[in-house]
């Protein structure tokens, strides 16, 4: 398709295509040979030719029985197209490198509730694909669905409900799991036996959030009439106080999966019994003007078969 990009230089109209064919004749030193080379016929090549000559207001070879040679002129076409033809091979080459590199790489934008278990995911995803890249942000799903495409993300996981996902344009989503609403509390909170909280176990107690918590956990705080003592975005902060405190936070059932002081027991996550939240969905969405590549399928599935335990 490249071959018939024409050039418009100063009024003259080229294309790529006669470039080769000069070429081609000045090393073939023959109209029929390089035709042959080119796969045209004989009559083509001539006839282009002639037009660029005419274009160009010039000869460019010298016919004669003898064979064809190249004008003076015909130099400094030929000196030019190479020149032309070369440097669009670089770039034809270029183009198809950060083709394959873009496809290769994954900007991804994740919600607060991924943050503990992207990190297995990643590692898990890493060890049965070495050549993908991947830059991730965290944000708060608000944040992601009105930078999703504003920052190019190639994808994003985020907590949201099939509704409100189908008021948005021009995203394409995908269904990952789903998870209960828990809270999780150090050893020192008087919650930590319950193997369930409810509404009356929850009431004026004191909260951590996280600062991009999702609006169902801010209204589950409103709900209990829960005092939020500190909000934060650093995430290890929050845990060392509610490993060392009395307070709690909202997290969802597959959040802390497998994280190292859950399993040791310094924190436990509870479920909470009575809850206007119950279960909230998690989605990978994606802007539809991304393409769907084999990487982003590939960790989307690493993403839902960790989630649902497959893997």
């Amino acid at each position: 398709m490249i071959k018939y990009i024409s050039l418009y230089l100063r009024g003259i109209n080229v294309n790529f295509e006669q470039l080769e064919y000069v070429v081609s004749i000045a090393n073939e030193k023959s109209i029929s040979k390089a035709a042959k080379k080119l796969h045209i016929s004989p009559s083509g090549v001539s006839q282009a030719i002639t037009h660029l000559e005419r274009e160009l207001e010039i000869n460019i070879f010298n016919r004669s029985r003898g064979g064809i040679t190249l004008t003076y002129e015909g130099e400094l076409v030929l000196n030019r197209a190479n020149e032309i033809l070369t440097n669009l091979k670089e770039l034809k080459e270029q183009l198809i490198d950060f083709k394959e590199t873009r496809l290769k790489h994954m900007k991804i934008a994740c919600a607060p509730t991924f943050t503990y278990m992207i990190h297995d995911v990643l590692k898990k995803y890493a060890g049965k694909n070495n050549e993908p890249t991947i830059e991730l942000i965290e944000q708060g799903t608000d944040q992601i669905f009105i930078n999703l495409t504003k920052e190019d993300y190639d994808l994003a996981l985020v907590v949201s409900s099939k509704a409100e996902l189908e008021k948005e344009n021009n995203i394409n989503f995908e269904f990952l799991s789903k998870g209960k609403v828990c809270i999780v509390v150090g050893k020192h909170s008087p919650l930590y036996e319950l193997d369930y909280v409810t509404t009356k176990d929850l009431l004026h107690q004191k909260v951590v959030m996280y600062n991009f918590s999702n609006k169902n956990f801010l209204q589950l705080a409103k709900k209990f009439k829960n005092e939020i003592v500190l909000k934060s975005n650093r995430t290890m902060t929050l845990i060392e106080i509610i490993k060392e405190g009395r307070v709690f936070t909202f997290v969802h059932s597959t959040t802390l999966k497998d994280f190292p002081d859950v399993i040791t027991g310094e924190l436990k996550v509870i479920p909470i019994k009575e809850s206007d939240f119950i279960y909230q969905e998690f989605w990978a969405i994606s802007p539809i003007s991304k393409e769907n590549s084999i990487t982003k399928t590939e960790f989307i599935n690493c993403v839902k078969n960790h989630m649902n335990g497959f893997c």
